[in-house]
């Protein structure tokens, strides 16, 4: 038997795997499809979408399917755990002494709430999470390989830049324009304390960290896993982020009032989260030869 038999009648290809993986694409491409119509609703202020976390649902649903793909339950469920600890932690923290983001407290956001903190930014933070972090390395360039040398600092680093730019582009309007949460002394970025975002860059390392030394001891090298190796795979990741980023600047050409925040917020919505999608993107060409 050829090699290319063996290969054909391993488990990986029997008819089941490929409807299952057809049924899983179908699944998040459906959940991403949602997240753009719901995203564009929110951001025409249409009323039919009463409350603006419940565009993120989707998002959230993508990236546990699109992670358990990549890195199976268990590690996905760790990854929920870090990110819900160390988040909720530092929230609280920070809502009660002022660190690592400064005085604020929650207003309109919905919700039950654990420590003074709505669960839904707790769900929030882990999909972005997600979505940054594959993001992150596909601008690296670090492609389903098993993370290891100096990329097991500079992947949770470019992940707390890339995720904490969804707060450059939101703060100004969650903070004033709808008060989900409030700062307790105005800051210098319409409204919002410049440390804030010393702060999402902090704590987004500090989980992502302590997830990137979980996962690179595991000794699993998930380049070896196909589904890495398909351009699908990433250009999904890629398009939920850029979603992100084009529904503030979509949302700054429709607002007819407090123009100077939503403008302001689709233009550097364009040189960060557009950008940064689109470079992701426009790596997915080096697949093929960074996979082996």
């Amino acid at each position: 038997m050829t090699t290319k038999e063996i290969e054909l009648n391993s488990p990986t290809h029997t008819p089941q795997r490929k409807v299952k993986r057809n049924t899983v694409k179908y699944i998040k491409w459906g959940a991403i499809i949602l997240f753009i119509i719901l995203t564009a609703l929110v951001r025409l202020d249409v009323p039919f979408i009463p409350v603006k976390a419940v565009m993120f649902v989707p998002m959230i649903i993508f990236a546990w399917i699109h992670g358990t793909q990549r890195y199976g339950i268990k590690n996905m469920i760790i990854w929920f755990v870090i990110t819900w600890l160390v988040s909720n932690g530092f929230e609280t923290l920070s809502i009660h002494t002022g660190f690592p983001f400064g005085h604020y407290h929650y207003g309109r956001m919905p919700g039950p709430r654990v420590l003074d903190v709505p669960i839904i930014i707790m769900a929030m933070y882990f999909a972005l999470s997600y979505i940054s972090w594959t993001v992150a390395q596909m601008v690296i360039g670090n492609f389903g390989k098993k993370i290891t040398g100096i990329y097991k600092i500079s992947i949770p680093i470019a992940t707390g830049i890339i995720m904490t730019m969804f707060d450059l582009i939101g703060d100004p309007q969650a903070s004033t324009i709808s008060s989900d949460w409030v700062w307790e002394q105005r800051g210098a970025y319409f409204g919002v304390p410049i440390g804030n975002f010393a702060g999402w860059v902090f704590v987004v390392y500090v989980f992502m960290q302590m997830f990137t030394l979980f996962i690179s001891k595991k000794n699993n090298d998930i380049s070896k896993d196909a589904v890495t190796t398909e351009k699908s795979y990433w250009l999904e990741a890629s398009v939920v982020y850029l979603t992100v980023g084009l529904g503030v600047v979509l949302e700054g050409f429709v607002r007819t009032a407090h123009v100077e925040i939503y403008a302001s917020m689709a233009m550097i919505s364009i040189f960060t989260m557009v950008f940064t999608a689109m470079v992701s993107i426009s790596n997915i060409k080096y697949i093929e030869t960074d996979v082996k």
